[in-house]
């Protein structure tokens, strides 16, 4: 009986101490777990990256567009998983593409950085002038003067389609032709009237890599207007965009061709040139005193025959001879027979307002009759107002002739009587005023379009060919030629009021 009360006695004592050993295990672990809990809130949280939580609402821009990444949403990143909104991050793209194509945008904060992609495509961003879209056949390169590519051009103005049309495109040029800024040769297959010019098929893109106020040419298509050459190129700045990729910009110019809209001489007129270019062409002549000359019209690979080669190569000859005889200048049987002088004054007059050092000269002749040898279309100013084979401080100091002393105008000079012309015909130039508007107002149309330009084409700071020395901005570009044209006109005025 003691035995059975022993154990009962010790049973229950187990189970006592069993219950107060699980009361207070339990006890010891929520007292643990309350004090990791209270170490986990004292513990500091550090922090970690940055994270894009949201895309810009807008990913893809037009060519050469400046992206807007409103939308965007970026936050910190900390080590217990929370995550805090950032307001203050920046933007920047790598590349704001004249090209179709996808590149990479960051965001930075805090030091740390995240990409994501942003894709250039479709038209170009609004510059304020037309936009040229060339796309060849199979994306083919152009890389040959000789050899036409095929190709379509549509032309846009402020993202309406004007026009589209099949054609075929090939380079031109001579030393420009060697320029990374390339420029074209256009062959439409139908006639059409190009951003309001006359209609034809032939068309030219003058690039201007050299001229980096891009007025030269427009400016002397002016000069030539308000001289009232018998015709003058007409043409009209456009923005150039080749199989998607921004080429800069360009004037889209009237090729110079026989036509009555153009040169407008009978259909077996001459219309040629004298180039130093000229053994490059299909047919040329050399005349007694070396000056090389290559036909436009008659078509020197269809139409022109033997007897129209020789006759014009002797009609030059025969002037040649006639300014190195004794009778050189008399009004019957020198000079004047075979040349009309006016157009010869007006061409000297002409190139020396630009200081155009270029050689190269156009010329048409009506007939293998009584006709004389009439100077012009103008063309070719890449070496003009104040620049061309110089290398001193710009604007060039401005008291020099061109072209007194080549192509025949050194004896014409000689000539009491050519040299009363040139004066009578400068006494009637009205240019002075309407060619400073024209440096104004064409810079301005042209601000937004250089910029795009010189982007893509970065030669502001450096010496391109015949440029000159470098001036680091258009702005400066622009003021240095518009005073150069200034003095060099005012010197010239001068000078010919003493002829």
């Amino acid at each position: 009986m003691k035995k059975v009360q022993f154990n009962l006695l010790h049973s229950v004592t187990l189970v006592l101490a069993l219950v107060f050993l699980f009361a207070a295990c339990e006890e010891e672990v929520v007292v643990e777990k309350e004090k990791e809990k209270e170490e986990e809130t004292e513990r500091p949280k550090f922090f970690v990256d940055i994270r894009i939580t949201k895309l810009p609402d807008k990913t893809t821009f037009r060519l050469g567009e400046e992206p807007d990444f409103s939308g965007l949403e970026v936050v910190e990143l900390y080590t217990d998983g929370s995550k805090k909104p950032i307001t203050d991050f920046e933007v920047s793209c790598s590349d704001i593409l004249l090209k179709k194509g996808t590149t990479k945008a960051t965001v930075t904060a805090r030091n740390r950085s995240k990409t994501f992609n942003i894709t250039f495509e479709g038209d170009l961003v609004e510059t304020g002038l037309p936009v040229v879209y060339i796309v060849t056949e199979g994306n083919a390169v152009i890389d040959s003067k000789e050899n036409y590519v095929n190709a379509t051009m549509t032309i846009k103005e402020k993202g309406k389609e004007l026009s589209k049309q099949s054609m075929r495109i090939r380079g031109r040029g001579n030393a420009t032709w060697t320029y990374p800024k390339k420029p074209y040769r256009l062959k439409l297959d139908n006639k059409s009237a190009l951003l309001g010019m006359n209609e034809h098929k032939d068309w030219v893109l003058l690039a201007n890599y050299c001229d980096k106020s891009l007025l030269r040419t427009g400016i002397s298509f002016k000069l030539s207007e308000l001289m009232k050459f018998a015709w003058t190129p007409d043409s009209r700045f456009v923005e150039v965009v080749l199989n998607e990729e921004y080429m800069g910009n360009y004037q889209l110019v009237e090729q110079i061709k026989r036509d009555k809209n153009r040169v407008n001489i009978p259909k077996d007129g001459y219309l040629f040139e004298r180039d130093n270019y000229y053994w490059q062409e299909p047919r040329y002549f050399v005349s007694n005193r070396g000056y090389g000359y290559s036909f436009k019209n008659p078509d020197p690979e269809e139409d022109l025959t033997d007897e129209q080669w020789q006759y014009i190569l002797d009609y030059v000859n025969e002037l040649e001879a006639v300014l190195a005889s004794d009778h050189w200048n008399d009004p019957e049987t020198g000079y004047p027979k075979y040349i009309d002088t006016r157009s010869f004054a007006l061409w000297f007059i002409f190139h020396n307002i630009l200081a155009n050092i270029d050689t190269n000269v156009y010329m048409t002749k009506d007939d293998m009759g009584s006709s004389k040898i009439v100077m012009g279309p103008v063309w070719d100013f890449e070496w003009s107002i104040g620049i061309g084979w110089y290398d001193g401080p710009r604007p060039r100091p401005a008291n020099y002739y061109v072209w007194n002393r080549d192509f025949y105008f050194d004896t014409l000079l000689k000539d009491p009587a050519f040299k009363k012309l040139i004066k009578e015909e400068w006494q009637k130039l009205d240019v002075y005023d309407q060619l400073l508007n024209y440096f104004d107002e064409t810079a301005k149309l042209l601000d937004k379009s250089q910029k795009f330009n010189f982007r893509r084409w970065d030669i502001l700071n450096i010496r391109v060919s015949v440029g000159g020395r470098p001036l680091g901005s258009y702005e400066e570009e622009v003021a240095c030629d518009r005073q150069f044209f200034i003095n060099h006109y005012n010197w010239l005025n001068g000078e010919i009021y003493r002829y």
